[in-house]
């Protein structure tokens, strides 16, 4: 099958997508859908090739939960488009049942058009600015000071250890777990349990499998239970917190928007989604902008030497090692892209890390360099779901690594990086290293 023959096959369930398995010989065995590929981390010799001969391309079902195929966008400037065109949906559309951010259909009025970033406007700009001030201006710069408190405390129990850690299990996950539980509200005496929680899920999937399971189900419950619990007891105090947790529990929607009140599905869905997003990003993101680091040591010590480089290095960092490889929408209606026929239903995905590689927009792409300038990465996303929470971020990442600045010399790798099998978050499992720490011995 050529690749404009699995782009033409006739739909198999109505929806306009072909759901058969044989995969375009440009994706060279390569299955976007199957997790366990992503388990050596991310195919970027893959999106190169699609960026240069199939820029749009069809995939067929292939591992797919559902079997349904999808569109694949792997270029800057067609993701930019599209992620801005209402013709593509957040939350579904056509004559597709579900919809959703993901790869599979997730239940419409359920997760798709509840959660925040699988919802369309008017409804997602009026909740997201409801939610704004609680991640922007004097609110993200008040977490600035007990953000600092906890990356100096975690790299002074890794100064205990001898600098020798994990860097994913002993650092990175812990300080996004405490600074997400403290943007949330959530009482210090619970983050023990959300940590947990967070080892062994990412979402509703398994951490380890990537899969759905009984255990990863009933932890995911019991974090629905918890958020629950969390914001009633919020409302029953009338807590006047800023916090997310707070705005969540008892923000009201403006009635000029001629939108209804957030339902409770909408408040406490959406406390959870926060919890799993404000945790695994600045998770991942900042265990593989440290990985990226110590692999081009020249660049750590150019930071270590001049500070003014920092913001410049957080966003290659992001452009380097964007946390999510895809989202997902779904056309609402037939639309024609660069001469291909996407119908109305069928599954279109962004590829963020093939956009940030674009040699059409990246001098040096490949190129892993502190001092680029520009540097216009959609490690955010872009259009009307651009990230809630980029300054929060850009601040987590700037506070952990100007800890590490005032302690660490030298970064080395003790072992090999193990990633999880998951295709929607870049996950690290396992990031064994040796911190030189200022003033050890060499």
């Amino acid at each position: 099958m050529t690749v404009d023959q699995a782009q033409s096959v006739p739909a198999a369930d109505g929806t306009g997508a072909a759901t058969g398995s044989e995969l375009p010989e440009v994706l060279g065995g390569f299955d976007l859908a199957d997790q366990s590929r992503y388990a050596a981390g991310v195919p970027y010799d893959v999106f190169a090739r699609l960026r240069r001969e199939a820029p749009v391309l069809f995939h067929p079902g292939g591992s797919t939960a559902d079997g349904d195929g999808f569109w694949v966008l792997t270029r800057h400037a067609d993701i930019v488009a599209a992620a801005a065109d209402p013709d593509f949906s957040a939350d579904g559309g056509g004559p597709r049942v579900g919809g959703g951010s993901h790869m599979e259909d997730l239940p419409r009025g359920v997760l798709a058009g509840v959660l925040l970033p699988m919802m369309d406007d008017p409804r997602h700009a009026v909740i997201r600015r409801l939610l704004q001030p609680s991640v922007t201006g004097d609110i993200a710069a008040g977490l600035a000071d007990p953000m600092r408190e906890i990356a100096s405390d975690l790299l002074v129990r890794a100064a205990e250890r001898g600098g020798s850690v994990d860097f994913m299990q002993d650092l990175a996950e812990p300080y996004a777990l405490r600074a997400i539980s403290l943007m949330l509200g959530a009482p210090r005496e619970d983050w023990d349990q959300l940590a947990e929680w967070g080892r062994k899920n990412l979402g509703f999937v398994n951490r380890l499998t990537g899969g759905v399971d009984e255990s990863s189900t009933t932890v995911f419950h019991a974090m629905e239970a918890y958020f629950r619990r969390l914001l009633q007891d919020k409302r029953d105090a009338a807590s006047t917190d800023a916090d997310l947790g707070t705005v969540l529990a008892l923000g009201q929607i403006e009635d000029s928007s001629g939108q209804p009140p957030l339902t409770d599905l909408e408040r406490d869905g959406n406390a959870v989604l926060l919890l799993i997003t404000g945790f695994e990003q600045p998770r991942n993101t900042i265990a593989s902008g440290v990985l990226a680091l110590a692999q081009h040591p020249d660049q750590w010590h150019a930071l270590r030497k001049d500070r003014s480089l920092l913001p410049g290095a957080i966003e290659e960092i992001l452009r380097w090692a964007p946390p999510n490889p895809y989202n997902r929408r779904t056309a609402v209606r037939d639309v024609e892209l660069h001469g291909h026929s996407i119908k109305a239903g069928d599954k279109v995905t962004f590829w963020w890390p093939s956009a940030n590689r674009d040699e059409e927009v990246f001098a040096d792409a490949s190129v892993f360099d502190i001092r680029r300038t520009d540097n216009p990465h959609l490690s955010f996303g872009t259009g009307t779901h651009f990230c809630l929470g980029d300054q929060v971020a850009r601040l987590e990442i700037q506070l952990f690594l100007e800890a590490m600045l005032d302690r660490v010399e030298e970064i080395g790798l003790a072992g090999p990086v193990v990633y999880a099998p998951n295709n929607k978050h870049t996950v690290i499992l396992e990031m064994p290293v040796e911190l030189q720490l200022l003033g050890a011995a060499g």
